[in-house]
């Protein structure tokens, strides 16, 4: 790395530092202040932050989002998941499903055009697990709905990224592509990743038996992170998925992960303040401008979809009341993963992609700018949010 992407990897972590903590002082989330820090200085406003320093710098933001992906994968625990029963399983899908059918109707109203209107459907599932994660740790928020989000967000994130192959694929058949191709792609992803991240996970557990100490543990974590995502990007497949499975399997696998996680969190912080300060430079302003009335009605829809999908679902399987009423508005987050399949959408089939980015693109503006605070108020009607000061 040369000196000046050096001095681009320290001025982005002080900046977003400094914008977190000012957030902070007026009651707003960190995470908020990160993001609207990188969107000050990013090309947008003052353009202090340059494209070629978005550039030259990614690969911070690809570290990062393995290490949320694997923090939100190491969520997802068998045990825990048996003690919350079925209801969790089932609310991941209702809300899921709300989002994609209310999207998918109102784009098809718009546009005449139900290819489009599905993989809009599939991308506004996702809720963004960085800025829940970031949230919840940073007023150590813990219950009934703290635990049911995580789940929650894990889940749909899977249902969103296995949506979107499915769809994109299908995409490629209506267009003339050929089957065996079309399904062998599709099946290299979904299997390829599980296999990846079953087997970097698999190697994580069993060299935790050797172990002097905990920080070796958190290398090994740390390279099989790296190498999960190198060869996701040599085998031109999706890092995300096989972050995820590698955090899940090592969570349900490993006799140590609570201390894993524990000493994780001492070095991550970091990567993640230059996360959001990068995504937040990555926005452009001028894409509201694009907004127009489909991104208007995928806005409204996602968030009516996922609130009603959310309650019904919990008040149908009798779960707590803190639930059943704020954790449509919890899942409101919408961001990285959201962005990642606009983006792969663009470039796997432009004739409905480019419609799609602008779309995606334009609305995350938004919900990054109300999701935190609408997941802290959230968290925050229910009683949730115990802050150190």
């Amino acid at each position: 790395m040369e000196l000046y992407e050096l001095f681009s990897v320290g001025m982005v972590i002080l900046l977003g530092l400094l914008g977190g903590k000012l957030a902070h002082r007026f009651k707003i989330p960190r995470v908020t202040g990160y993001m609207l820090t990188g969107l000050l200085f990013g090309p947008s406003v003052l353009g202090f932050i340059s494209g070629t320093t978005l550039s030259d710098i990614h690969v911070l933001n690809e570290i990062a989002l393995g290490l949320i992906l694997f923090a939100i994968g190491g969520e997802i625990e068998i045990a825990h998941l048996r003690s919350m029963g079925k209801k969790v399983i089932f609310i991941g899908l209702a809300e899921s499903f709300g989002a994609f059918l209310l999207v998918f109707l109102a784009a098809t109203a718009i546009t005449r055009d139900a290819a489009l209107a599905a993989v809009l459907g599939a991308i506004s599932m996702a809720t963004a697990p960085g800025v829940t994660l970031l949230v919840i740790r940073e007023y150590r928020a813990s219950g009934p709905l703290t635990d049911t989000l995580l789940a929650v967000v894990a889940l749909n994130n899977v249902i969103a990224l296995l949506a979107f192959r499915i769809l994109s694929g299908a995409y490629s058949l209506a267009q003339g592509e050929p089957v065996m191709a079309t399904l062998w792609l599709l099946g290299k992803e979904l299997v390829l990743a599980a296999a990846i991240g079953g087997a970097i996970a698999w190697i994580i557990t069993f060299w935790e038996q050797s172990i002097d100490d905990l920080s070796e543990l958190l290398l090994v974590i740390v390279g099989g992170l790296l190498l999960g995502i190198g060869l996701a990007r040599t085998l031109a497949i999706s890092q995300l998925f096989i972050c995820l499975i590698i955090g899940a399997v090592t969570n349900n696998l490993s006799m140590m992960h609570r201390l894993v996680y524990a000493e994780l969190r001492q070095t991550e912080m970091p990567f993640y303040i230059a996360f959001f300060v990068l995504s937040g430079a990555s926005l452009h302003l001028e894409t509201l401008a694009s907004l127009g009335l489909l991104g208007f009605a995928y806005l409204i829809m996602r968030f009516v979809g996922k609130t009603l999908g959310a309650r019904l679902a919990a008040a149908k399987f009798g779960h707590v009341p803190s639930v059943t009423k704020y954790l449509g508005l919890a899942l409101t987050p919408h961001g990285s993963m959201a962005i990642g399949l606009a983006l792969a959408a663009r470039q796997a089939h432009p004739e409905i992609g480019g419609m799609v980015a602008t779309v995606v693109l334009s609305t995350v503006i938004v919900y990054e700018g109300i999701g935190p605070l609408l997941a802290k108020t959230a968290l925050g009607r229910a009683g949730e949010l115990h802050p150190e000061d």
